[in-house]
């Protein structure tokens, strides 16, 4: 369960950021890396200027050029239960990326030169020093990806669109993106994202476009959760133990739950970001509601053995970007990084 959510999260970031939809990003849930490394020699990358993408896709791309868009699109896929919704906001240097699922919101922003992931779902945040990298878009842009011929099967499955497919191969895995568009004008309706790894199931992702356009509503730049949300980072040891149980305690989150995972009553001490937001996103899925949890099995401090609660809220700030995956990583491993939900890699874009 951990793995689907993790790569839903960063196939989302990736994807979102990358063509329209990251946010994204499987984006996934568990994280929301975004650096990007070479995956193709130097010399097959296109000249400095020189663009192989298709006419359609080129618009798509001319619009993240821009470096002012909003990107909203919802994400769907083999690996998750229900959609999640991505929403990416880019003006300059500055970011913003959201990330809605059943379990709660959680995201990230750049601002002034600094960048937070935040939690909604468990009322934390932190700063952090990754910054969104390529989307998926930008990605197959400067790998020099050119559109492929598309099977006879795949122009019938697609016959009410324009269609580009681009293909990605690695060691041991295969990439495939179809960027389908409106016949009429040519706009990104929505792409499909298949990968497909030696010894494994598909993992298929369809990102929608519900919109993206050169606007951006500069009002999202902000760390307003840094007056509402606890800094995770500045917690100390106790602080943090008493933290956990209390979101644990809201979550309906149980002592067995956790050993499940590996961690005992004494770990919380030590337990970090990335962790606990896993955790929350996939146990805690119960609406908030601790009578889900029994009395008798709730985590407690074993020290006094009374259950701890918690007054905020918890949220979590994995990112759900769509980028190409590392040359040395499989695909659909992962956070997403942060755009659309969609990069050839996991911000999301």
């Amino acid at each position: 369960m951990i793995k689907k959510l993790i790569c839903a999260l960063c196939l989302c970031a990736v994807m979102a950021a990358g063509s329209a939809c990251s946010s994204e990003e499987p984006s996934s849930a568990d994280a929301s890396s975004h650096e990007q490394t070479g995956l193709l020699p130097a010399e097959s990358a296109p000249a400095a200027g020189e663009s192989r993408l298709g006419r359609d896709l080129q618009k798509v791309a001319d619009i993240y050029r821009t470096k002012k868009y909003t990107l909203e699109c919802t994400l769907e896929s083999t690996e998750l239960d229900s959609p999640v919704k991505i929403k990416r906001v880019v003006s300059g240097s500055d970011s913003y990326q959201l990330q809605t699922e059943a379990a709660g919101s959680h995201g990230t922003v750049t601002v002034n030169g600094k960048s937070y992931d935040f939690d909604r779902v468990c009322g934390m945040y932190r700063e952090t020093d990754n910054v969104p990298g390529l989307n998926i878009v930008e990605e197959l842009e400067r790998l020099g990806i050119a559109p492929g011929a598309m099977r006879d099967s795949d122009r019938e499955k697609y016959s009410d669109y324009n269609v580009e497919q681009y293909t990605y191969t690695g060691d041991t895995y295969i990439t495939v993106m179809d960027f389908c568009f409106d016949k009429f004008d040519g706009h990104l309706i929505k792409y499909v994202t298949r990968y497909s790894v030696e010894g494994s199931d598909d993992i298929i992702e369809t990102r929608t476009i519900d919109r993206l356009d050169t606007e951006a509503d500069e009002s999202v730049f902000n760390a307003y959760f840094a007056d509402d949300f606890v800094n995770f980072d500045t917690l100390s040891e106790e602080e943090r133990a008493g933290f956990i149980r209390g979101v644990c305690a809201s979550r309906g989150i149980t002592t067995e739950e956790l050993f499940e995972t590996g961690i005992s009553a004494n770990d919380l001490k030590t337990l970090d970001y990335d962790t606990l937001f896993r955790l929350v996103y996939t146990f805690g899925t119960r609406s908030g509601d601790s009578s889900a949890a029994d009395e008798s099995s709730a985590v407690t401090d074993e020290s006094s053995g009374e259950d701890s609660s918690a007054d905020e809220s918890s949220e979590s700030s994995e990112s759900g970007t769509d980028t190409l995956p590392d040359s040395s990583s499989e695909a659909g491993n992962s956070d997403i990084t942060d755009d659309n939900g969609g990069s050839v890699s996991s911000d999301g874009e």
